[in-house]
């Protein structure tokens, strides 16, 4: 008797320090909440052998350059599109692909079409186009995007020519 008492008793202490505010409206300025979108298009041209494309993502990272791909989007300083674990990656095999991304507020220096070339999932990925208003999408140097709050950032095209893949960035 005595031993299922304490047990309640725990059980009602851990969930009463569990609870906040109850059925509280969120805050407006939680930055969890405030999200804007890009969107744009994504060219392709010169695809690779199929037994190189094990997966085909859009990402977009807080700080350039990242180290590492598998580490930014676990660690949440990137954000991926279509999500990992929700569903497949880009269409491959084709010459156009129109995206709409949603994304918190704030600012991201760069923005990639990210190619899975083999097995490991943790390290073998690699730029194979990046968002780039200068034009040849080839330097090192890749165009920042800011998100408001409910702002639809248009337009942020990426030409991917796996012929022709952008500067590396990260250290393995």
């Amino acid at each position: 008797m005595i031993c299922k008492d304490f047990l309640l008793i725990l059980i009602l202490i851990l969930f009463l320090q569990n609870c906040d505010h109850g059925l509280e409206p969120p805050k407006e300025n939680d930055p969890a909440l405030i999200h804007g979108a890009i969107s744009g298009t994504i060219t392709y041209q010169n695809w690779p052998p199929a037994d190189s494309l094990k997966d085909l993502r859009l990402i977009v990272f807080k700080q350039y350059p990242p180290t590492n791909i598998f580490l930014a989007v676990t660690s949440g300083q990137a954000i991926v599109f279509p999500p990992i674990g929700t569903s497949e990656g880009l269409p491959i095999n084709v010459d156009l692909f129109i995206y709409n991304m949603d994304i918190p507020a704030g600012t991201y220096e760069y923005v990639v079409v990210a190619q899975q070339f083999g097995d490991n999932v943790t390290s073998d990925w690699r730029a194979v186009g990046q968002y780039d208003t200068t034009g040849t999408g080839l330097d090192s140097i890749p165009t920042l995007i800011n998100i408001s709050s409910n702002q639809l950032l248009e337009n942020i095209n990426i030409k991917v020519d796996f012929n022709h893949i952008p500067y590396q960035p990260f250290v393995e």
